[in-house]
């Protein structure tokens, strides 16, 4: 059970950076710069993190043990992805700004959304990336967490955790 702490910690944190890098590309595609929008001052993204591992945990313990026709396997994997993405944003986002006063991000800005923090558009393209690193990224990500020793991946879980807290303590006092 402890080294599947580690292991999803892990896949959290490096999935969390990932989804920084996507966000600068992003905000770049469609506002021509490579705009912050960041809550945490390291680079991560949890919300992009999060989605994706909640995703892969259903995926592994679920998808591809009961269901064994690979295309069904895949629709439902685009299904959940979509659905983890979309709840991960809204959680997110109202939590951010019921605890910081801002919004992060707005999808009514580039697309015809009216609620800010999720939109089919969107929250399905992010769906497709979660399913497509799923089945093409992570098989070689799971083989890298195998390399790395339990002590470095402690050490990642405790920066991204004084990050977490020192932010968030800071908006409560």
């Amino acid at each position: 059970m402890k080294n599947t702490i580690l292991t999803y910690s892990f896949y959290l944190i490096l999935y969390s950076i990932g989804g920084f890098f996507l966000e600068r590309i992003i905000n770049i595609l469609f506002l021509g710069v490579p705009y912050d929008n960041s809550f945490l001052i390291g680079p991560y993204q949890p919300l992009y993190g999060s989605g994706i591992l909640l995703t892969i945990i259903v995926y592994d313990f679920y998808i591809k043990r009961y269901i064994k026709t690979k295309y069904v396997q895949r629709v439902i994997l685009l299904l959940f992805a979509i659905l983890f993405t979309a709840l991960v944003e809204i959680i997110t986002g109202e939590f951010l700004e019921v605890l910081t006063g801002i919004v992060y991000w707005d999808y009514g800005l580039v697309f015809n959304c009216s609620y800010p923090y999720s939109c089919i558009i969107p929250t399905s393209i992010f769906g497709v990336i979660s399913m497509l690193v799923i089945l093409f990224i992570h098989p070689y990500i799971a083989q890298l967490r195998s390399m790395i020793k339990n002590r470095y991946i402690y050490i990642m879980i405790t920066i991204f955790l004084i990050d977490a807290i020192y932010r968030i303590t800071s908006y409560l006092i």
